[in-house]
């Protein structure tokens, strides 16, 4: 008799770390203070310990933006299984530079990591400045059948370099009546099955424009090189105040990368590109 497990994307319940009130123009969720130093700052809990056992998490990051200025942020995610404030990171490096308001989105990302029940869960951020932004996080919980759920353990940011107060993608200039040119972003050092893409724009006057990118794998640093698309055509847009709003699970995808493959992306806007080799890209991949 053939058996067909049940898939990996089944809950039967979305807890929320965020409150239950929509934010509007102000940082919605937990208020993160980074560090500007070479370091994360000091975590700051979101939300109450664990009930149940976590599968995903679907995080959102809010108010990093300024007109009139570029600011670069990522956040690491911690935990603690005994529900105290002995932090330990689980995945680090999530860009989220230029988020926008929680009234325009922010940006979105899912990763299918695993956070025990009982745990307590933190954010710490690193930034341009130290001024605050929000992250909430909504955890996916109660599997019909835990066993067939795919989780990892790891996460590997490619394309992207952290300083102190920087936070430097890959310059990728957009095409605009057609692709623009594929841009090499590094190479994985492991095996990685869940892909996401983060975006920024080091130009301090942008106005409103929609931009698709493409994330490839490749064999070789050549840029001809044959390249197997991940995902095409993933949605990001900023606005005229410097903000990027990324929607949820648009900038998600699984494909299974082995270690020593070289990552791509290349990008299309809709519209006349402002100051083009400013736009910037990087992608994170989850294995474990």
């Amino acid at each position: 008799m053939l058996f067909v497990p049940r898939g990996s994307n089944e809950f039967n319940a979305v807890g929320s770390a965020a409150g239950t009130r929509p934010g509007t123009t102000a940082a919605y969720g937990t208020p993160i203070t980074p560090a500007t130093t070479n370091a994360y700052g000091t975590p700051a809990q979101v939300g109450n310990d664990l009930t149940q056992d976590c599968f995903g998490v679907l995080i959102n990051a809010n108010l990093v933006f300024a007109a009139g200025a570029y600011r670069q942020a990522a956040i690491q995610i911690l935990t603690d299984p005994a529900g105290g404030t002995t932090w330990t990171p689980l995945v680090s490096d999530i860009i989220v530079t230029q988020a926008n308001n929680y009234a325009g989105g922010g940006i979105w990302y899912y990763f299918p990591i695993h956070i025990a029940a009982g745990s307590a869960v933190a954010v710490a951020g690193r930034a341009s400045t130290n001024t605050a932004f929000g992250v909430n996080i909504r955890y996916m919980t109660a599997p019909p059948d835990p066993s067939t759920v795919k989780k990892g353990s790891v996460i590997e940011t490619l394309g992207a370099t952290f300083g102190a107060g920087t936070v430097t993608m890959t310059s990728v200039t957009p095409g605009t009546t057609g692709e623009g040119n594929w841009q090499l972003l590094g190479t994985t050092t492991r095996r990685l099955w869940w892909w996401q893409i983060a975006c920024g724009h080091t130009d301090t006057t942008m106005s409103v424009l929609n931009y698709h990118v493409d994330l490839a794998v490749g064999d070789t640093t050549t840029v001809g090189d044959p390249k197997d698309i991940i995902t095409s055509d993933l949605y990001v847009n900023t606005n005229a105040s410097e903000a990027f709003d990324m929607v949820p699970l648009t900038t998600g995808v699984e494909k299974v990368v082995p270690s020593g493959k070289t990552i791509w992306a290349r990008v299309q806007n809709a519209g006349t590109n402002e100051n083009a080799g400013n736009f910037q890209v990087a992608a994170m991949g989850c294995g474990g």
